[in-house]
């Protein structure tokens, strides 16, 4: 089974996954590309910001309900657009050099 298909299924059962936790389960370093991936087969996949029980910050993914300009986007054959809209809720992580 691809990391794609088992990360879908396992979403799929209403669980969410930390980037940590996917890298484990699904045997991969780049979740954000998993998840890039996903998002281009239509399947709508949130970011969330969220803080572990070790006041770690990480991004979790669940999937959710396709808005109606997340069809309308995708619908249209604007891909870009669409996944965009998945993006919202996400705060930027900054990064330090």
């Amino acid at each position: 089974m691809s990391a794609i298909s088992a990360m879908f299924n396992y979403l799929s059962k209403g669980n969410s996954v930390t980037t940590k936790q996917a890298r484990t389960l699904f045997k991969v370093e780049n979740v954000s590309d998993l998840v890039y991936r996903l998002r281009g087969e239509g399947v709508s996949v949130y970011t969330n910001r969220v803080t572990t029980s070790r006041g770690e910050k990480t991004f979790a993914y669940r999937l959710g309900n396709p808005s109606e300009q997340f069809l309308k986007y995708l619908d249209s054959g604007h891909i870009a657009r669409a996944r965009k809209t998945l993006y919202r809720d996400a705060i930027a992580v900054k990064m330090s050099a």
